[in-house]
């Protein structure tokens, strides 16, 4: 009776760990947001379209490792530790509801607003996904659509 109720149990922790580990949500709580600009060799990032304002939420759970503002033409930005080397970074943003330390929580927990700070000619949020701590000797940026292809907010367009 005790290894069914352990095998049970190990198996109640793997069902609750793993999705959240896996899972990959739409930074955008907006089913009317779109992507405005795809990753590319010239931009290796997405450009996601919603109104000034409208929420933004990490695509995996993690840690906030830096948010305010640089000089970077990113304006107001948030970047997300999300363990294993890969982080995120969210830019152009109109406020910063997060701070250095904070655990996030993917797909639910409101990290800023987007808005069009830095070089922005438009209300968008940029998103990057980077192997490696972003902008630091050997780390990488790779195409974010393979992370944020889920979620409640996606647009049906996409699904």
């Amino acid at each position: 009776m005790k290894k069914i109720l352990r095998a049970l149990g190990l198996a109640l922790l793997i069902a609750v760990l793993v999705p959240s580990v896996v899972a990959a949500y739409w930074p955008v709580a907006s089913r009317y947001s779109y992507v405005s600009q795809w990753y590319s060799s010239y931009h290796r990032a997405i450009d996601i379209y919603a109104a000034g304002g409208t929420r933004v939420v990490p695509v995996r759970t993690g840690t906030t490792i830096f948010a305010g503002y640089r000089s970077n033409c990113g304006g107001y930005q948030v970047w997300v530790s999300h363990g294993n080397g890969l982080y995120t970074a969210y830019y152009h943003l109109s406020r910063i509801y997060t701070y250095r330390g904070e655990v996030v929580t993917g797909g639910s927990e409101t990290i800023g607003a987007v808005g069009r700070s830095g070089c922005a000619t438009g209300t968008h949020l940029h998103v990057e996904v980077w192997h490696g701590y972003p902008w630091h000797s050997g780390s990488y940026r790779v195409n974010p659509w393979n992370y944020i292809d889920y979620g409640y907010y996606l647009p049906y367009r996409y699904r």
